[in-house]
């Protein structure tokens, strides 16, 4: 049984535009957003984002009309469920390992998957207004965190249980 995930207002503590950031991304400038990425890492204390044991929490950073933007805090071996997004999706990790396993819509059979490690970035590109993009279920293999991007609300993402 998986748990509630946290949702938390992230308290901007640095000087940063996180908007001029998610706006890049939403315009598939990625090179670009990566080096904005990169100041981030330099100036933000990764170390004081709200933390749960054995889950990972999510820290709100933008959710409006356009897209949402949140760092997530994960402890290791933390997992989602299986699920699907919007349209546009985007992860950066800034600190730690995480491992990602894609599976087939329709059967939910793996068909294989990804490792980022600190500093690497994916995304995907799927069809607009279906919320069962990119079907996957992440888990941390050390204490990490992410920056997510999605063109809408992910928790309005398909479920899957198998």
């Amino acid at each position: 049984m998986f748990k509630e995930i946290q949702n938390y207002n992230y308290k901007k503590t640095v000087d940063f535009d996180f908007n001029a950031l998610a706006d890049l991304i939403a315009t598939m400038q990625y090179k670009q957003a990566v080096e904005k990425i990169k100041t981030l890492i330099a100036v933000i204390d990764l170390d004081n984002l709200p933390f749960e044991k054995n889950s990972y929490t999510r820290s709100l950073i933008i959710d409006n009309e356009k897209y949402w933007l949140g760092l997530l805090n994960w402890d290791k071996g933390a997992a989602t469920r299986i699920h699907g997004h919007p349209d546009h999706a985007f992860v950066y990790v800034l600190k730690g390992h995480l491992s990602c396993k894609n599976f087939d819509k329709n059967q939910l059979t793996e068909l294989g998957g990804s490792e980022l490690s600190a500093e690497e970035c994916r995304y995907n590109k799927g069809v607009e207004g279906k919320m069962d993009n990119y079907i996957h279920q992440i888990n941390a293999t050390e204490k990490s965190v992410s920056l997510h991007f999605y063109s809408d609300n992910p928790s309005k993402g398909e479920v899957f249980d198998l």
